[in-house]
């Protein structure tokens, strides 16, 4: 369960970083407005569609992470 927290607030803290630099880059800045413009049911799904992306790569980034002593392993058996 702490594992999970923890992956969680790194995320949200991704989140939040990519949220603050889409904000300061100004090409990007130019897309809220139109993000604003959608209805609000759209927003929330498109909200939670990348929130679901980001924990899907964020877990197999852990997983490849925490399996890469056996890769090493494996290629040394070679």
């Amino acid at each position: 369960m702490i594992r999970l927290l923890r992956i969680l607030g790194f995320l949200m803290m991704g989140v939040g970083a990519l949220i603050l630099l889409s904000y300061m880059i100004p090409p990007l800045r130019a897309l809220w407005p139109l993000f604003l413009r959608l209805p609000l049911p759209i927003q929330i799904g498109l909200a939670a569609a990348a929130a679901g992306f980001l924990l899907v790569a964020a877990t197999l980034l852990w997983e490849r992470w925490e399996d890469r002593e056996e890769d090493r392993k494996l290629r040394e058996d070679l």
